[in-house]
């Protein structure tokens, strides 16, 4: 708004000052309103181009091919995680039944046969029950080894408490000859 304007409507000069500071504060207000939309327009702008920058990226990309590359690895996992988990069950079951060899032992198994189920081994107490009537070589002896009787009578020395029994013993054995005056060979001790 020009002064002259306010002039030729025939207002006071006054009154014509008074306008003008309204109309300036009034223009200031636009114009900062005006700055915050340009800062608001440019930011969006920036959030534009970066948004199909990142599309850009992704032009051409098969998301389906990427979902099915996805499960498929991710079902592979799940396969070795479950083979492995299998495998370090019937490692420990075929330690636990004293096999020798666990991979020969494996070798003469029908992994088929053999499911794991949580913790526990489907399949394989039974076929573990054949192998060791059939093949018995594979696993170690359960049985208590033979023991050796001499018919002598032996018996602890020292059960009774007794160490000079000990020693009585252990000194004849060796040709040494003692005598109650506690000397060895007319020597003493």
């Amino acid at each position: 708004m020009k002064r002259e304007f306010l002039k030729e409507l025939g207002l006071a000069d006054d009154v014509i000052d008074k306008i003008m500071v309204e109309h300036g504060k009034s223009v200031e207000n636009h114009k900062t309103e005006m700055k915050n939309k340009e800062i608001e327009l440019a930011t969006a702008q920036q959030t534009i181009q970066q948004l199909q920058d990142t599309v850009r990226k992704y032009d051409g990309v098969d998301v389906q091919k990427l979902k099915d590359e996805v499960a498929a690895w991710e079902k592979k996992y799940n396969e070795d995680l479950g083979r492995l988990k299998l495998e370090s069950a019937m490692e420990t079951a075929l330690m636990s039944a004293r096999a020798k060899n666990t991979k020969a032992v494996k070798a003469l198994l029908n992994m088929e046969q053999i499911r794991l189920d949580g913790e526990k081994l489907l399949g394989l107490d039974e076929q573990l029950t054949e192998l060791k009537k059939n093949e018995p070589y594979l696993f170690e002896d359960t049985r208590p080894g033979p023991t050796l009787n001499s018919g002598l009578g032996h018996g602890n020395p020292l059960e009774s408490g007794s160490l000079d029994k000990f020693l009585s013993a252990a000194a004849s054995a060796a040709g040494i000859t003692r005598n109650p005056n506690n000397t060895t060979n007319g020597k003493e001790q």
